[in-house]
């Protein structure tokens, strides 16, 4: 639950959650001390042919569900991919460019900013706390200490919610996808040559492993077969290699990046890839993978699991966003 700063004033924002393979737009209706998601569509993003031509295709899917609402006052786009200045992005895995300078006058409100998606993925988790995810693993998770996002999609995203010291928290956001992936002695070396003969990549990230695209690459190399991810996903059971390998890969993304940010508040795993496939986190080798660090171990036998069921998590971060840049608009309509 959101806390306006003005209660009674009736206002809608705008919030928007946009990856590689899908862009959803909502309206939040803002008003007493919660927010609440009024419409939503959900649109492909890299087939939209430009930022502008997406905006405009999710305004207008929207206006008809919208008619009994005011016009949105504060809008908060997630993108996946490094922001610059709340305005502009160049995402990886978009084949164009975000900028809202160059979006026309009137489309989107005055107030519109851009973030980074995994830090509207932690604001979102925070909002929807512990009650909007399910337990993996026991231990810890605790919002006054730092916690950790992990999420692969089409991507693999990662954030930190981090204690202010003032009751409060921070976001901290990465690219800590498109880092090296650290591959393990052993057969795993052979995946590592294997993929980056298919990717033509200099080295393999983590998200050309533990994303969606890496769950049917792994699924090739030990199947031989040429699937979509959501084949892969269709045809997986707890005894197939493919769920142990990647459920390893997915505990060791976790794993390592607790101890990059020291994560005693817990981990929150979101991301589709794990919300249509919580095998990979009920699996054993998920387990083993996240627990073992021999230089850590009682730090990460004490750290908790819970994977995020709704897959709107950005779009309730964003809205949340979006509801400190409304706020402002509210208080000048209840003091005329």
């Amino acid at each position: 639950m959101v806390t306006a700063s003005a209660p009674h004033c009736r206002a809608t924002v705008l919030a928007a959650d946009i990856g590689g393979t899908s862009g959803r737009f909502a309206l939040f209706a803002m008003g007493g001390e919660s927010l609440a998601l009024a419409a939503r569509v959900e649109l492909p993003s890299a087939a939209a042919g430009g930022f502008e031509a997406l905006v405009r295709s999710a305004m207008d899917a929207l206006a008809p569900s919208g008619r009994d609402l005011p016009a949105p006052s504060a809008a908060v786009l997630a993108v996946a991919g490094p922001v610059r200045q709340g305005r502009f992005c160049l995402p990886p895995n978009i084949p164009y460019t975000l900028d809202l300078d160059l979006l026309p006058s009137g489309l989107l409100p005055a107030s519109s900013l851009l973030v980074n998606d995994f830090t509207a993925q932690a604001h979102g988790c925070r909002v929807l706390g512990v009650e909007g995810s399910d337990p993996v693993l026991p231990g810890t998770m605790d919002a006054a200490e730092t916690q950790a996002v992990v999420g692969p999609g089409t991507g693999l995203g990662k954030a930190a919610l981090i204690p202010d010291g003032r009751g409060g928290f921070v976001v901290g956001s990465s690219e800590g996808g498109h880092a090296a992936f650290p591959f393990n002695a052993g057969e795993e070396r052979l995946f590592q040559d294997f993929v980056l003969r298919a990717t033509g990549e200099p080295f393999a990230r983590w998200e050309t492993v533990v994303s969606g695209s890496g769950l049917a690459l792994l699924n090739r190399y030990l199947t031989g077969e040429v699937l979509a991810p959501a084949q892969v996903s269709a045809s997986l059971n707890a005894e197939a290699a493919t769920t142990e390998w990647f459920a390893r890969f997915l505990g060791r993304a976790c794993r390592d990046y607790v101890l990059e940010v020291v994560a005693r508040g817990g981990v929150y795993v979101s991301g589709g890839v794990a919300a249509k496939n919580p095998l990979f986190l009920s699996h054993w080798a998920f387990e083993r993978e996240f627990r073992a660090s021999h230089t850590h171990p009682e730090l990460m036998a004490g750290v908790g699991v819970r994977l995020v069921r709704d897959q709107n998590v950005g779009l309730w971060g964003a809205a949340a966003l979006a509801q400190r840049l409304a706020e402002p608009v509210c208080d000048q309509r209840l003091s005329r």
